[in-house]
């Protein structure tokens, strides 16, 4: 049985040695890794295919894990991604134009100094630093993507690393997250679907949950921002 959380409120490019060693000193705990997260675009398609999923399997919003909010600004230029486990772990990316903004909390793991994790972050990413929903004293893990330099991560990874891992859009990592968090068994091919943005129509909600209908998701998906959609009167006359 899923392990309910919290409703909370609202809304790499490795560095060469020696700026790698000035930051170092600077954040304590600094960790640089090329690719370590995919690319903006890559990864908000991934996050919002996770959110859909759970969304899909679990009709109540406070037993998933990931959910993505694409009016996290009330212009719309923010999509803010989030993963919430229930047990005081939990991560936030929000998405702002070509740069992207990431923080996450692991309770069992100390704490790290956000002031230290987040030197030097994009001015037009100040806000997020600043975002209460995001609880910023208590950061394990964080950094940003700026364009022109590609991610900059600092902090302790080690509890991160599975994350990562269905972060990276792998259609198997993220079966299996199905197959032990919800404890069923999907084919691959659905899952795929979802994680690359493929549209939505009833054949495929089908092959993941039977009982669910288009009807019943338009509320996620709308929050979530997954499109387009096809109703079940446009594919019955294809």
């Amino acid at each position: 049985m899923p392990v309910p959380r919290p409703v909370t409120s609202r809304a790499a490019h490795a560095l060469p040695p020696d700026e790698a060693r000035q930051d170092d000193a600077l954040a304590g705990t600094a960790c640089y890794a090329p690719a370590m997260l995919p690319p903006p675009a890559a990864l908000e398609r991934t996050c919002k295919g996770l959110a859909l999923l759970d969304a899909i399997l679990c009709e109540d919003w406070q037993y998933r894990l990931f959910s993505f909010n694409a009016a996290w600004s009330a212009d719309g230029g923010e999509r803010m991604a989030s993963m919430r486990n229930g047990q005081g772990d939990a991560w936030f990316i929000v998405f702002v134009g070509e740069h992207a903004f990431f923080k996450a909390f692991w309770h069992e793991h100390p704490p790290a100094d956000p002031a230290a994790i987040f030197a030097g972050l994009p001015s037009v990413l100040e806000a997020q630093r600043q975002e209460p929903a995001f609880s910023m004293e208590d950061v394990t893990f964080g950094g940003w993507y700026d364009p022109a330099q590609g991610w900059t991560l600092r902090g302790d990874l080690a509890p991160f690393s599975e994350e990562l891992a269905i972060l990276s859009g792998s259609a198997e990592v993220a079966q299996a997250y199905v197959a032990s968090y919800f404890e069923v068994a999907l084919p691959l091919a659905p899952i795929e679907q979802l994680l690359r943005g493929a549209p939505l129509d009833a054949a495929l909600v089908a092959q993941i949950a039977p009982d669910r209908s288009m009807e019943s998701l338009q509320g996620d998906t709308d929050e979530i921002g997954y499109g387009p959609t096809r109703p079940a009167t446009e594919i019955l006359d294809l």
